[in-house]
């Protein structure tokens, strides 16, 4: 009997452990969660015991920024068999969707997510490093694309830091828009234009207020970098208008930003540009005359990364990310949504004002509107580009809804209008992202508009005035407030909805001030030995407080950042 029970314990032993190792049901199981465009579907595959694979079946992610979640993320999983994985800076929506979905699976295989939250193993951290380069470009948006091939290709040793896991910076959530005179489709479309023409409608936008020359010098150099960029694989189609000129002079890769930076940096690598992804720059190195000779950086695993250079070139984006700026710089909007790439915090602009570099700052930014305070491509804030009745939190209509974004940005500040409401009837919204925005509190729906105007604490009589006087207009050019007649389709039967919407930033307007050369400068207009500056950390003398066309500041950074790499291998 004794040697039976001895048996008898050895088998439930193991069983327990049998049953210990099958902490899944194997198979294939798939999932999605929300990303930063919309869902991401994943198919994980489990054997008894682990995760053995992770597939990414479908999303709609931005090319080149959602690139590394999507490559790292699923790997790191099954490598460690843990949940517990660091998002990817700069594509964290993508990081966390795909996270969630796997979690999603885990569930669904009979398995234990909490159990699965132990981080894995650290990477070892490499020893620091001590480099030398002819010259530093710091950031990896347009600018810095630009600095870094030119001055490559002028025969200097070039390597760039960029700080998130992804190039492109603005550039890369951009819509992909260019804005140019000269181009070739300017001349097969028989556009008639100039540079003249083109620097008095920034300066007009800029209310006089910018530095002509600088205007000059991009747009006498906007047809050249237009060609550039096309000898260089992006694929451009125009021209066609923007902002409140009449002249075409837009053009589009159709791919959004990902049509001009994947092709570039793909230029830039070819031409040897070494490239430093999740590497901060931290600070600039100087000697004791003040002269630039690097940088320090630190890359992802902690270890550090010297750089003696002859030149450095500041290419690091705007500030809308950081709060503490914008209160300082653009404080009218401080408080907004930000959709702007998460590496505009101004790293740039401060390092130079550290050395004593001069600045220009109006209180401006690239402004537009949203609903969430998600993403420029959630597809929840694009009925934020809905043309039909907007109306304020009292009900009262102000503007003409088909106004350019940044004018429209301008009108909903200027108001004084906490937020506004997009009116919508039973044709004009029924899909399931309005129905996310329901369920989240970002909209109203009720049956009749006295109801709507109850639900939205807007006034009654205030509301339901307005929509009438919308409606008496509707297939008539508008007489308020200059809608065309062809957008003015009134407001039809019920259920109606009343969609929140908000100011928001894709960009600022102000930063380091440089010469014609790209060279920082001080208050006395000294130049900071070896230094240059670039793009959006360096626009307060080329924009002044409201956007003027879309594809221009694109224009501006490449521009800008080719003039500066140039000057910047050189060493002039």
């Amino acid at each position: 009997m004794k040697r039976i029970a001895t048996l008898f314990t050895l088998l439930l032993v193991l069983l327990n452990a049998v049953s210990a190792l099958a902490d899944f049901t194997p198979g294939e199981y798939t999932a999605t969660a929300d990303g930063n465009n919309g869902p991401v579907e994943v198919k994980v595959t489990f054997d008894a015991t682990a995760i053995t694979a992770i597939e990414i079946v479908s999303h709609q992610e931005t090319a080149g920024l959602c690139d590394p979640a999507i490559e790292r993320i699923p790997a790191a999983i099954v490598e460690g068999q843990t949940l517990a994985v660091d998002v990817i800076s700069g594509a964290s929506f993508t990081s966390r969707a795909i996270l969630a979905a796997v979690e999603d699976c885990v569930v669904q295989a009979g398995g234990d997510p909490a159990s699965m939250m132990t981080a894995g193993e650290a990477a070892e951290k490499q020893a620091d490093e001590a480099l030398s380069y002819d010259v530093v470009v710091v950031g990896g948006g347009a600018a810095g694309i630009g600095a870094a091939f030119n001055a490559k290709e002028a025969g200097a040793s070039v390597i760039l830091f960029e700080k998130l896991s992804h190039m492109g910076g603005n550039t890369l959530i951009s819509g992909g828009l260019l804005y140019a005179t000269g181009t070739p489709f300017q001349a097969e479309a028989g556009v008639t234009d100039s540079v003249d023409d083109l620097v008095a409608y920034w300066q007009s936008r800029a209310e006089g207020h910018a530095n002509e020359d600088l205007l000059r010098l991009v747009a006498e150099k906007s047809a050249d970098t237009t060609a550039w960029l096309m000898e260089n694989g992006v694929q451009l189609a125009g021209p066609a208008t923007a902002g409140t000129s009449d002249v075409p002079r837009m053009m589009t890769t159709g791919q959004g930003g990902s049509g001009f930076v994947l092709p570039m940096v793909e230029a830039i690598s070819k031409l040897g540009v070494e490239i430093r992804l999740e590497t901060p720059v931290t600070a600039l190195l100087t000697d004791e005359s003040g002269t630039v000779t690097g940088v320090e950086a630190v890359a992802a695993d902690g270890h550090k990364v010297t750089v003696s250079a002859k030149s450095v070139v500041l290419a690091t984006g705007g500030y809308d990310a950081d709060q503490e700026m914008m209160r300082k710089y653009s404080p009218s909007y401080a408080d907004e949504y930000c959709y702007a790439s998460p590496g505009n915090t101004g790293d740039g602009i401060r390092f130079a004002m550290e050395l004593g570099a001069d600045t220009v700052f109006h209180d401006g930014i690239i402004g537009l509107r949203g609903i969430r305070p998600t993403s420029f491509g959630d597809p929840e804030n694009g009925y934020a580009w809905l043309t039909t009745l907007f109306v304020d939190q009292t009900g009262a209509r102000r503007f003409n809804e088909s106004l350019d974004y940044p004018i429209m940005h301008s009108k909903i500040v200027e108001s004084g209008s906490h937020h506004f409401f997009i009116i919508c009837d039973s044709t004009m919204a029924s899909d399931e992202v309005l129905a996310t925005l329901l369920s989240e509190g970002y909209a109203f729906r009720a049956d009749t508009l006295e109801e709507l105007a109850a639900v939205t604490y807007m006034d009654t009589e205030t509301f339901l005035a307005t929509v009438a006087r919308y409606n008496e207009l509707k297939g008539q050019e508008d007489a308020d407030f200059g809608k065309a007649a062809a957008l003015m389709n009134g407001i039809g039967d019920g259920p109606y909805y009343a969609i929140r919407l908000v100011p928001a930033t894709i960009g600022t307007l102000g930063g380091i001030k440089i010469d014609l050369d790209a060279h920082v400068l001080k208050a006395d207009g000294s130049a900071i030995p070896n230094l240059y500056a670039a793009g959006a950390c360096a626009n307060g003398e080329f924009f002044y407080r409201e956007y003027p066309a879309s594809g221009t500041s694109i224009m501006m950074c490449f521009t800008t950042g080719r003039i500066a790499g140039t000057n910047a291998a050189a060493g002039k």
